[in-house]
C-alpha cells in the first residue's frame, strides 16, 4: 500500500521537470532540467492537508519551488508530468 499512493511522505526522493508551459517565468533551458531532492519536513493543516512540503534540493532548486513555503502535496501528488516520486528505490506511479 505504501508504495500506490502519490501522497508525499517525508523520506520521498522527488526528481524534478518544470514545464515551461505551465510557469512561464521558468527561464530557457531549465523547463529540460531535472532537479534533485529529498522530501526532509512535511506541514498539515488543520484539515490534515499537506500545506508545505519541505525539500532538501542536490544541487540547484527549480524555479517553480517556494524556498519559504517549499511545495504543496497535493500539486506533488498530481503534477505527474513534471515530479517523480522515488521510493524506497522505486518511482511511485500509482
Amino acid at each position: 500500500m505504501r508504495y500506490q499512493s502519490r501522497m508525499p511522505i517525508v523520506g520521498d526522493m522527488l526528481i524534478v521537470t518544470p514545464c515551461r508551459d505551465r510557469y512561464q517565468h521558468v527561464p530557457p533551458g531549465q523547463d529540460e532540467e531535472e532537479f534533485l531532492g529529498i522530501i526532509y519536513e512535511i506541514h498539515r493543516d488543520s484539515y490534515g492537508h499537506q500545506r508545505k512540503v519541505l525539500v532538501q534540493w542536490s544541487d540547484k532548486v527549480p524555479p517553480n519551488y517556494n524556498r519559504q513555503h517549499g511545495f504543496n502535496g497535493t500539486n506533488i501528488h498530481n503534477l505527474r508530468r513534471e515530479v517523480k516520486i522515488i521510493r524506497d528505490g522505486r518511482e511511485v506511479k500509482g
